[in-house]
């Protein structure tokens, strides 16, 4: 039968090696879940930078829109100023209203004023 001491020191043994295994295992989990989160943030960061890009894209195409827009007005101002008729097509129709800038001269000789 072991003596108290060596019991003793048996118990000491055995908890420090159950110590020492706990401590591994939480370095483990805590380096997984380390790992688990990088891949969360980059998942995220892409979807994020994904979201970006396409909010630049949208934002690039309205920028183009309204360059076009802006120059298909600025030819229908010359031509009327120039008093030229302009014959707009379909898709510069639909973004020319001004009334102001009307180049049907039957119009202005009946005295319309929209």
């Amino acid at each position: 039968m072991p003596s108290a001491t060596q019991r003793c020191g048996d118990d000491e043994e055995r908890h420090l090696r159950r110590l020492a295994t706990y401590r591994q295992n939480l370095e483990e989990r805590r380096a997984k879940g380390r790992e688990q989160m990088a891949c969360l943030r980059a998942a995220q960061n892409n979807e994020a930078k994904e979201r970006h890009r396409e909010a630049q894209r949208r934002y690039r195409e309205r920028y183009r829109e309204q360059i076009a827009h802006r120059a298909r007005r600025a030819t229908v101002q010359r031509n009327a100023e120039a008093g030229k008729e302009t014959k707009l097509r379909p898709k510069a129709r639909q973004y020319w209203s001004d009334p102001d800038l009307a180049t049907d001269e039957e119009d202005e000789d009946e005295g319309d004023d929209w």
